[in-house]
């Protein structure tokens, strides 16, 4: 197994050569040696310098390379230095060491004769000089066979190349011929001398004395080659090889004048990484040996360097240099390090002392800091786009060697891009950023957009939509943004990101338009993302050039306005409003926002003031609070004691959350919304019209599919639009989007509009997009007549293949320009059922250059033969949503379409439509939709769980459908208090399905009743009780929410525990019940102490307790457990046929990853039912309020409903749903003290609730179900 040949003129020898040099010791530093730690020796020992030699070879064309190892041996060593560098364990890295180092080699002649660069012919090259020299310094890791790809193509070039082996211990690992071999030091065997400074006594410094170490080594390597090839009989520098072989030493003499190599002028030093901090060294620093002159050095080569290691400010060119002549430098940078902003400053300092030569600095676009080395490029583990930066690195790198750096980087910029990042005052950039021509993946752009001051996570959000990522782009190169004389810096940044999400939207603004906005956002005139969005509206309907005053005022610049004013405006809307007191902050504070006056004055600021004159209108906030209610204490039949449960803590109660959800529409996106009227006419008249209608109210729609039922991502949806309506007092369409009589059928209809009603939302219409069938078929035909759509006969196929499916872009169809009165015959034939489905179509006429696929054409109607459920079988033709979707909003008058993000692209072909129309055109806006990881919500991928019985049903309690929430108890509220919390932005959001359960949860904890359950229910019996013993215990049934009331319990001789409150032996950590111990009981008069116990004598199992009741004044117990008593009278205890006790349905967090598909990630034990479980009776009380409240406040709804106006909208067809159909057994909701929270599933048939005046009681066919609904919090002492 071979790496890549080096492809260049000439075949590529290598020889490995070793130099003795007297021993020194060139640091004070020591290192541990061995397993002990007291066993010390120098950490820098020179006594022998190493370096292999890549050279043009003479040996035959055609002749194969035997190839060297790519790993130094013994492979032992260079797995633990490999180990030590990459902090991995041996184990893990063994396999791939063994496998390269065992197979991989180098493709190159070992110990080949060296090429007499003055025999060869004229066909090869027209030169008859010594090869030049290159020396290459490894980075950390490395070694002197780790960059064989750079060397042996430079070699194959026709030079010597001297890779260094650098026996400093920075190397991955060395093999010294007086020693065994020596691992990569890692600081941790690193031992200072005790009077050196303890702040030097790290890494870095160590690091200094390793550059000191690597220049004396190459020193040494320069003077051993100029010694052998001149022949001198020097024994400081006598060479030898590794390998005990014998080369042809004569082919590196000199021979008279003719030299084989140039090695005293004009040497080439090289170097990535630390190498490169070597070699920048090499430049300042003169000959660590005594009269020996510096290198002369031509050209430098550095490849991401790091400079941390060199001391600040940076290497100085050394007085050689500055008498004769500069080195020509090239440095190529990953992008890693180029956007390390210290580390690049550093780098551009450093550079700026070298400007007398020829300076020249390079980022490439994807490269990382190992793409300069062999690992970019292994067999096996590389990618293609690893090959190719290693190409473009190795292609640059000869480019400059050759001198031929400005005649290829002409033709290689034709290949690549080359993106200029600020110039210098010459005219030369300071950057380049090289990547792919037409390269717009996501992270070329976070680069380019960091580089203009945004952070790693804005520049990452930005370059997420291509069309805005393009913008911005554009923006930035077309006004040089990212210049370093005049840097942004993150606030505008900001802004200019902002500014090319608006031009997304608004794409008829030209760039001189762009340009004056562009300019006003970097002199700071536009301070915020809504001055800048305003900005581009306005160039909508302006054009240069523009009346400055007009634009400032239209725009906010400029406006300023004092804290006193601002509570003059508090004062007088409090005044106008006739403002009670502080439960009107919010309100107020919103209305004050929403003064035209104040449209640019800063909502924090408004925000203060408003506080600030409150508290001077109604006193501190704290006094207007009412106070607390102070619990009662227990006035029950019996004075108990007990101790309350801690399982989680108290959470806001409804009047909290309801503000939260006023907080989501008074701030961030909806808060930026237009006001009604602010959208955008293509004439005047439409939006005057539109306001007469609505009398500038906003409305907004929740259009779903009749075709399946909903999840709890459409909750978000919901809320957005008719919590958006509701909060500035608007209305809110449910409209069905029945253009698909395919796939929809009646149940979902009536499920969505239940759906909708049980989250707590009234729609003000319920409408249907087949309500406008006839309108929409009206204002197709005048489409056609305006030559804004056409019939097409095309085939699927090739309308995919015409819209860009296999070609670079979208083609015209061959019936595009049909003449009108064609299109209008053949539209005419479609509706009379002429054509069969996929026969006929017609098409909208956009725009096929516009880069949004959205604008290529577009189907409006297409044939289908199939029954509507309304229209019945008028209709052979039906619209598709593109073309229904926006014209229903206009004809509904839509203030506000709001719609999740996937529907960005949609909006450009939105609008269109409604100005190709001229009719009143609404503005779309998007927001991130809701994904729960861990749950499907595919329409198909539940129907297959359905159908394979992996669920029960759509309803199953483990799905995430809304009616499956509903089932399994979840509040509406709940959902919508999640929902709120989350927040609404562009930005998609993805929550897992514990961050659903906790907010479920902390709802619960401040609204459940608690009740006594026990789920495995262990019978005991009181001995020192009476048999007809019992007493009435009353407890709250929550002990921080007093209004819930209380429950009266028996307390007698027989009781139930749960079984997992009972063990046989006892433990330090275990403080419930056992054999002589006490616990109390909670709301119990006293605790108890077990005292015997009896078993089954089949099973062994502990069957029944027998318990003392402990008399006043014995300890405290140090746990309290909950029970149910055993009495008959009362119906004590409530027997549950079933507890269903639900988990996870899926196992992991992404079941569409599960192979081979996503029903292999179904867990098994999702659901576990568990019979027998017992409650206290106070549950029949609990039932029968809950039953009772919550079919009055459906009853208010629905009357509150019908004296809106809203039940008079209702089609004939329209299923009607009553109070009853919006209670359900799940709204019978509590706590299982010391269980879970639970709920009465649909299951369940309580015939005691359907009649108010029979007994409490399971009567005969009565059957109990319960369904968990969430897990308590952990509870540390259920623990012990």
């Amino acid at each position: 197994m071979f790496l890549p040949n080096p492809r260049g003129q000439f075949p590529v020898g290598a020889t490995t050569f070793k130099l003795a040099v007297p021993r020194r010791t060139l640091s004070r530093v020591k290192v541990r040696s061995g397993t002990s730690s007291e066993k010390l020796k120098p950490a820098l020992v020179l006594e022998e310098v190493a370096f292999t030699a890549y050279y043009p070879a003479d040996v035959p064309r055609k002749s194969n390379s035997r190839g060297i190892g790519w790993l130094l041996r013994p492979l032992r060593a260079s797995l633990q230095g490999y180990s030590n560098y990459t902090g991995l364990s041996l184990w893990l890295l063994w396999p791939l060491v063994y496998l390269f180092g065992s197979l991989l080699k180098i493709p190159v002649h070992p110990e080949a004769p060296l090429l007499d660069p003055h025999n060869i012919t004229q066909t090869e090259t027209s030169k008859s000089s010594p090869w030049p020299l290159v020396i290459f310094s490894h980075g950390l890791g490395g070694s002197r066979t780790a960059y064989s790809q750079l060397c042996t193509r430079i070699a194959s070039s026709g030079r010597v190349v001297l890779a260094m082996e650098h026996r400093d211990g920075s190397g991955h690992a060395f093999m010294p011929s007086f020693s065994d071999p020596i691992s990569y030091i890692t600081e941790t065997i690193l031992v200072w001398p005790s009077d050196h400074p303890v702040e030097e006594c790290n890494m870095l410094s160590f690091r200094r004395e390793q550059l000191a170490f690597r220049r004396t080594e190459i020193y040494h390597a320069l003077r051993a080659i100029q010694n052998l090839v001149h022949g001198r009989d020097d024994t400081r520098y006598s060479l030898d090889t590794i390998k005990d072989t014998c080369i042809d030493w004569s082919r590196w003499v000199a021979v008279g004048s003719k030299k084989p190599i140039e090695c005293e002028e004009n040497v080439v030093l090289a170097g990535h990484s630390f190498g490169g901090a070597t070699v920048l060294s090499m430049l300042s620093d003169a000959s660590p040996e005594e009269n020996e002159p510096p290198i002369s050095v031509q050209k430098v080569l550095i490849l991401d360097p790091w400079l941390e290691p060199l001391p600040s400010p940076g290497p100085l060119p050394h007085q050689k240099f500055k008498e004769e002549r500069f080195p020509n430098i090239l440095v190529i940078n990953s992008e890693r390090f180029t956007l390390w902003k210290d580390h690049f400053e550093r780098l551009m300092k450093i550079g700026k002392s070298w400007t007398e030569g020829q300076w020249e600095l390079l980022t490439i676009v994807r490269c990382e800091h190992v793409s300069f080395s062999d690992f970019a490029i292994l067999p096996l583990i590389s990618s293609k786009s690893a090959r190719l930066i290693s190409d473009k690195i190795l292609h640059l790198s000869l480019a400059f060697l050759d001198g031929n750096w400005s005649s290829v980087t002409g033709p290689f910029v034709k290949k690549m891009e080359t993106r200029v990042i600020g110039q210098r005052a010459d005219g030369r950039p300071k950057r380049q950023i090289v990547g792919n021509l037409c390269d717009d993946t996501p992270d070329t752009f976070t680069s380019l957009f960091q580089s203009i001051g945004l952070s790693k996570s804005k520049a990452a959000e930005a370059a997420k939509n291509a069309k805005s990522a393009t913008i911005l782009r554009n923006l930035i190169l077309s006004h040089d943004l990212a210049s370093e004389s005049d840097p942004l810096g993150e606030k505008r940044a900001v802004l200019i990101a902002a500014l090319a999400v608006q031009l997304a939207k608004v794409p008829n603004i030209d760039d001189a338009q762009q340009g004056y906005i562009v300019k006003a956002i970097c002199e700071e005139k536009l301070k915020s993302v809504d001055q800048v969005n305003v900005a581009a509206r306005f160039f909508e309907s302006h054009s240069l050039p523009v009346n400055e005053a007009e634009f400032n005022e239209t725009c906010g610049v400029g406006f300023s306005i004092t804290s006193d004013q601002l509570d003059a405006f508090a004062h007088e809307y409090i005044q106008s409003n006739s403002v009670s007191g502080w439960t009107s902050l919010g309100v107020v504070i919103s209305g004050v926002k929403n003064i035209p006056s104040l449209r640019w004055a800063n909502p924090l600021e408004i925000k203060n003031a408003v506080e600030r004159v409150f508290t001077q209108t109604f006193g501190a906030k704290e006094a207007g609070k009412p106070k607390a209610k102070e619990l009662k204490k227990d006035t029950g039949v019996s004075t108990t004691s007990g101790k309350s449960d801690n399982t989680a803590a108290q959470v806001p109660d409804a009047a909290q959350g309801a503000k939260s959800r006023k907080v989501v529409f008074e701030e961030g996106f909806l808060g930026t919304l237009h006001k009604p009227g602010e959208n955008p006419q293509i004439k005047t008249d439409l939006r005057d019209k539109h306001l007469a209608v609505t009398g500038g109210r906003v409305y907004t729609r929740f259009p779903p599919e009749p075709n399946g039922y909903l999840h709890i991502g459409h909750c978000k949806a919901i809320f957005v639009s008719f919590g958006y309506a509701a909060h500035h007092s608007g209305r809110t369409y449910l409209r069905f989007d029945d253009t698909n009589p395919e796939k929809e059928e009646a149940r979902y209809f009536t499920s969505i509009i239940e759906v909708v009603r049980w989250l707590g939302y009234e729609p003000w219409k319920i409408t249907y997009s087949s309500d406008y069938f006839d309108q929409l078929y009206e204002l197709a035909i005048e489409l056609i007549k305006r030559d804004k759509a056409y019939v097409c006969h095309c085939s699927q196929e090739q309308m995919k293949a015409d819209r860009g499916e296999k070609v670079a872009a979208p083609r015209a169809c061959i019936h595009r320009d049909r003449p009108i009165e064609e299109s209008l015959a053949e539209f005419q034939k479609m509706k009379d059922g002429f054509y069969r489905p996929k026969e006929a179509f017609l098409r909208m006429k956009q725009d096929l250059t516009d880069p949004n696929p959205k604008m290529w054409d577009l189907t409006a109607y297409r044939v289908l033969d199939a029954s509507h459920h309304r229209t019945r079988d008028k209709w052979k033709i039906y619209p598709t949503y593109d073309y229904t979707h926006c014209l229903v909003d206009s004809f509904e008058n839509i203030s506000h379409s709001l719609c999740t993000t996937e529907f960005v692209t949609s909006r450009q072909s939105y609008d269109w439509l409604c100005d190709a129309l001229e009719v009143y055109k609404p503005r779309q806006s998007e927001f991130g939709r809701l994904n729960v990881t861990g749950t499907i919500n595919s329409k198909r991928k539940i129907l297959q769980l359905v159908n394979q019985g992996y669920v029960t049903g759509w309803d199953d309690p483990r799905l995430h459908t809304v009616i499956a929430l509903r089932r399994r108890g979840v509040p509406p509220e709940a959902i919508l208090s999640f929902v709120s919390t989350l927040g609404v932005s562009t930005a998609e959001t993805n929550i897992q399905i514990g961050r659903f359960d906790q907010a479920v949860r902390q709802f619960l904890e401040g609204t459940a009743p608690r009740l006594l359950m026990v789920l495995s229910p262990l019978k005991v019996t009181i001995e020192n009780l009476p048999e007809d013993y019992v007493l009435m215990v009353e407890k709250p049934l929550h002990p921080k929410v007093p209004e819930l009331g209380t429950s009266i319990i028996p307390f007698t001789r027989t009781i139930y525990i749960d079984a997992d409150d009972f063990r046989l032996e006892d433990s330090k950590d275990y403080f419930r019940l056992t054999p002589g111990k006490t616990v109390g009981l909670f709301q119990a008069p006293h605790p108890i102490t077990c005292t015997s116990y009896k078993t089954d004598p089949t099973t062994g199992e502990v069957t029944e307790l027998v318990c003392r009741l402990e008399e006043k004044g014995t300890t405290k117990p140090k746990t309290y457990i909950q029970w149910v008593a055993e009495h008959a009278p009362s119906g004590s205890p409530v027997r549950v046929d079933e507890a269903r006790i639900f988990y996870p349905l899926f196992k992991s967090d992404n079941p569409l990853a599960a192979v081979p598909d996503f029903t292999a990630d179904i867990n098994p034990h999702s659901l576990k039912v568990v019979k027998g479980a017992m409650v206290e009776v106070g549950f029949w009380s609990l039932a029968r309020e809950s039953m009772k409240s919550a079919l009055a406040d459906a009853k208010v709804r629905a009357e509150k409903s019908k004296a809106d106006g809203a039940q008079q909208f209702l089609d004939p067809e329209t299923p009607v749903v009553t109070p009853e159909q919006l209670v359900g057994k799940e709204c019978i909701r509590f706590q299982g003290l010391r269980v879970a929270y639970f709920s009465v599933d649909s299951d369940s048939r309580l015939s005691a609730l359907d009649n108010p005046s029979s007994p409490n009681g399971m009567n005969q066919g009565d059957i109990l179900v319960l369904n968990r609904i969430v897990s308590l919090k952990e509870d540390a002492g259920k623990a012990a």
